[in-house]
């Protein structure tokens, strides 16, 4: 359920933002021509879904654009040297890169980090910027660390932005990928079919980001290093700007993403804790060639939640729920004591939902209090003070007490708050009800003496206050 939760997550994020035009750049692209990628998605394999894509998106190029095609394992089944440029970077041709593209058959190894290798000799021939964009179905299975030699061709000088597309891979623990993406100032995308392979590649041929900043996100629970997505949103904005996962690596945790210069919030989704807590950033100013340093931790945090009726502490039903949902994070009563009221629930942090129903109050009237933001280690004050009045209702036949049945209807609502009975003894008759403040309807119906009948009468009960009334016969 969580991985497809976050093949959702991931999709939503790439169908969301609006591809532009296709800068006239220079692009060298990486495609995985291992075994693997006969495998179907859905009713195509993927080399056929990747190689209608990437024709498409070639066509799209400007005229003036420049592109290369890098291939691997599509000669030999078990050789990890297995790396070919089938496509010179230069001006391009696009029957010819088209005709390269179609002549790949896929069946051998992955050696990302050799193909890399190979992509960054063909990338110091350039005198301009180039943009790598590696589509791979599968992990390394080869030797090597991607990462290391992205990090250390930047390092030197090397001018790259370096996108990686996870083209229908399996394998839930993809940061050796997005660490290469990260690495090369780039984008992780992950795609399943045949539109958001499409999506992916747009973004991918975008202009880069030109005197951006970084955004650095560190995720922990006590200190230890937490898997979770990072999304960041435009101040004011929807759309997700940048969205990263960070796992539990090193290499990945803190998350880095490139911004354009400007004001920023996060939302950070600790996917793999018990209900994918959920924290948000506000406030992140980035500017250019700076990188600003967050660091968000899931330690538990606290409710602290006072219920009062008419000043004192009130007995009550507390119910955190995460919030838009029915699921109950935690619940208990908060009593008339101060050891319980008032409540304190400790929880991770995320999105909360709060119940509070009267127990003293007839009909137990419910207040809900949403979207309460809790933070790590944070404590998260709320308090609801109810008011209520008495109302006491008689039953009487001359002077001698009349057993009833009591019904109680808000005259706001028409709904049924609360019921009761008489009896013929001083101790029930008046019956007391303690209700909200407000107007309401009595119904009495006799039981004893028999033959009596109904009665029905008007009641206004006020905060503090005693009403009472008497059905006579």
């Amino acid at each position: 359920m969580k991985q497809l939760f976050l093949s959702f997550l991931f999709l939503t994020f790439i169908l969301h933002l609006t591809a532009q035009t296709p800068a006239a750049g220079q692009y060298l692209f990486i495609l995985d021509g291992s075994g693997s990628m006969w495998q179907k998605l859905g009713e195509e394999n993927k080399i056929a879904i990747a190689k209608t894509v990437m024709k498409n998106l070639v066509q799209s190029l400007p005229a003036e654009a420049q592109a290369g095609l890098v291939a691997y394992g599509h000669n030999r089944k078990s050789d990890c040297a297995d790396i070919e440029t089938l496509v010179p970077l230069a001006r391009l041709d696009k029957a010819a890169f088209s005709a390269k593209l179609d002549a790949i058959n896929p069946q051998g190894k992955t050696p990302i980090a050799q193909s890399i290798a190979h992509a960054l000799a063909v990338v110091k021939t350039s005198s301009a910027p180039v943009t790598v964009i590696l589509v791979s179905d599968g992990l390394e299975t080869c030797d090597g660390n991607a990462c290391d030699l992205v990090k250390q061709a930047r390092k030197q000088g090397v001018r790259i932005t370096l996108h990686v597309v996870g083209f229908g891979i399996e394998e839930q623990d993809l940061s050796p990928l997005e660490c290469i993406a990260q690495a090369g100032g780039g984008r992780y995308f992950p795609a399943n079919n045949a539109d958001e392979l499409t999506g992916a590649l747009e973004q991918s041929v975008e202009e880069p980001v030109k005197n951006g900043g970084f955004l650095s996100v560190k995720v922990t629970l006590d200190g230890n290093p937490v898997d979770a997505t990072v999304k960041v949103f435009k101040k004011g904005e929807t759309k997700e700007t940048a969205l990263g996962r960070t796992y539990t690596g090193a290499e990945t945790n803190p998350r880095v993403l490139l911004l354009p210069k400007g004001d920023y919030v996060a939302e950070i989704n600790a996917i793999t804790l018990d209900g994918r807590p959920l924290q948000r950033l506000a406030d992140l100013v980035i500017a250019p060639n700076d990188t600003l340093h967050r660091t968000v931790d899931f330690a538990k945090g606290t409710f602290e939640i006072l219920v009062t009726r008419n000043a004192a502490l009130s007995d009550a039903v507390v119910i955190l729920y995460r919030s838009g949902t029915k699921e109950v994070a935690a619940q208990t009563r908060s009593y008339k004591d101060a050891k319980n009221n008032p409540v304190k629930f400790q929880v991770l942090p995320g999105l909360y939902d709060v119940s509070i129903s009267s127990v003293e109050i007839e009909g137990k009237p419910e207040v809900r209090i949403e979207k309460q933001l809790l933070a790590g280690a944070a404590t998260v004050s709320l308090s609801h003070a109810y008011q209520s009045g008495e109302l006491k209702i008689g039953a009487r036949q001359d002077s001698s007490p009349v057993d009833a049945t009591v019904g109680i209807y808000s005259k706001k609502t028409g709904a049924n708050v609360a019921n009761g009975r008489t009896y013929q003894t001083a101790a029930s008759n008046p019956k007391t009800f303690i209700l909200e403040p407000g107007e309401y309807e009595v119904r009495l119906n006799a039981v004893k003496p028999a033959g009596l009948g109904k009665k029905t009468l008007t009641a206004v009960v006020t905060a503090k206050g005693t009403t009472e009334v008497t059905g006579t016969w």
